[in-house]
């Protein structure tokens, strides 16, 4: 289907044209690009790295539960509610 009227300022030739413009030549990285990607590549190899060797660590600290609750027996447990204060803030914003 050829459109041969368009509403609009632009030329019907524009939209319609078949003539050969020249072929498209696809971008190549500048070195720029290529530094980019390498630092990524190394990233992203250090995060996965890391990753793995995080994900054999256990979830908690069974030794600090221990301790923890070995205090809360032996009732010497300090609180300090600005440290605990602190650390939200510092965690959370």
């Amino acid at each position: 289907m050829e459109i041969n009227k368009i509403n609009s300022a632009m030329s019907t030739e524009m939209g319609t044209s078949k003539s050969n413009r020249g072929t498209v030549q696809p971008l190549k990285p500048s070195s720029d690009v290529a530094k980019a990607a390498a630092v990524v590549s190394d990233d992203c190899k250090l995060i996965a790295h890391a990753k793995s060797r995080l994900e054999q660590l256990p979830d908690v600290d069974m030794n600090k539960v221990a301790e923890v609750r070995q205090s809360l027996i032996d009732g010497n447990f300090d609180l300090n509610l600005d440290k605990v204060t602190d650390a939200m803030v510092l965690q959370h914003g």
